[in-house]
């Protein structure tokens, strides 16, 4: 099992990297003084991009696999993904737990 607040194959904490992938920490934050470069968050952005897909369908497959959605789901343009970052604070914790808990991967980045 995956704890919550880690990302696989990341050094900083799934709170600080949605953060960055939700624009609410940039590059001159000096919030904190463990707060990622700007490089690190750029190679997270492109980390994001080429991992949505991957996401939002393994999100969909595994709801209607084991938790019973219906499969007009699977063909449908709603991403789910979307849905849980405006729903959820720990969107990217409940991602990683769910994707990898379940025997998904993400292609690292």
């Amino acid at each position: 099992m995956l704890p919550d607040l880690m990302v696989r194959f990341k050094q900083y904490s799934a709170e600080v990297i949605s953060g960055v992938l939700d624009g609410i920490v940039h590059p001159d934050d000096a919030d904190s003084e463990d707060h990622p470069c700007e490089d690190t968050m750029k190679r997270w952005h492109h980390w994001f991009m080429a991992n949505e897909l991957r996401i939002d369908g393994t999100l969909k497959s595994v709801g209607c696999r084991d938790l019973g959605f219906d499969e007009a789901l699977l063909r449908s343009g709603t991403s789910l993904l979307a849905r849980l970052r405006v729903t959820s604070e720990r969107w990217l914790e409940n991602i990683h737990t769910f994707i990898y808990n379940s025997g998904g991967f993400l292609v690292p980045g």
